[in-house]
């Protein structure tokens, strides 16, 4: 016999179809954040890094370093080309 869905399961299903109508860009991110158990505070920081190169010369890299599975640094290279 089936056991019928929690309320917390039932809410959680709800939310993910509210943001999947509303925002698909950010229901793409969020279910990657979720699949992988990556911190989603770490988003800005490579966003603002991204935007920092791209109003400069608009050539560069981006280097993220971690230790033990954190982030300790979000790093821009820029390059002339």
């Amino acid at each position: 016999m089936n056991s019928l869905p929690t309320v917390e399961q039932v809410n959680l299903e709800k939310y993910w179809n509210v943001i999947r109508e509303l925002d698909p860009e950010l229901y793409l991110i969020k279910i990657a954040l979720h699949e992988t158990g990556v911190n989603p505070l770490i988003i800005p920081r490579i966003i603002r890094t991204l935007g920092n190169l791209d109003s400069g010369t608009g050539y560069g890299t981006i280097r993220i370093f971690m230790q033990k599975r954190i982030v300790t640094q979000v790093k821009a290279e820029e390059s002339d080309s």
